[in-house]
């Protein structure tokens, strides 16, 4: 998968890819670490409505289950906006190498990405779990639990 033409297709919602491009511009400006694969993600992305994501793509705030390379195991971690990590072992963020490819691909889908150390790897995406929603302004999530003001 080393041309764009081999890339599987890539399905977002409106709210994540508005809120993940405005995190890369940021995290842009600041200087940190470039996003370019997570913008190069948002750039080729299909974009629809929340409600109108099929219940097999990969989103932000779902259960994923996937295998890396020629894994025997699967993992399953919660997709979450690098704002939101409060769990690191049950968490990936989107922001990461990993969780970039994961993002909008459908179950079944695989994607070549490389680890911060630059090492090429393959996600295959097993399935989806729980599709946690947005709850808005009014719901605070902390390591204690959730809390409701």
């Amino acid at each position: 998968m080393n041309a764009q033409h081999d890339l599987p297709s890539i399905i977002l919602a409106t709210n994540d890819y508005n809120r993940l491009l405005f995190t890369a511009m940021i995290r842009q400006k600041h200087s940190r670490r470039t996003p370019d694969f997570l913008l190069t993600e948002l750039r080729r992305a299909e974009i629809c409505h929340p409600a109108a994501l099929p219940e097999d793509v990969v989103s932000t705030n779902c259960r994923v289950i996937y295998r890396i390379d020629d894994e025997l195991r699967s993992r399953a971690h919660l997709l979450v906006h690098p704002d939101d990590l409060i769990w690191p072992g049950a968490e990936i963020s989107v922001a990461t190498p990993l969780g970039t490819a994961l993002l909008g691909l459908r179950v079944g889908d695989r994607m070549s990405f490389q680890d911060d150390g630059g090492e090429p790897h393959e996600v295959f995406v097993e399935g989806i779990g729980l599709r946690f929603l947005d709850d808005g302004p009014l719901v605070t999530r902390t390591p204690g639990g959730i809390t409701c003001a």
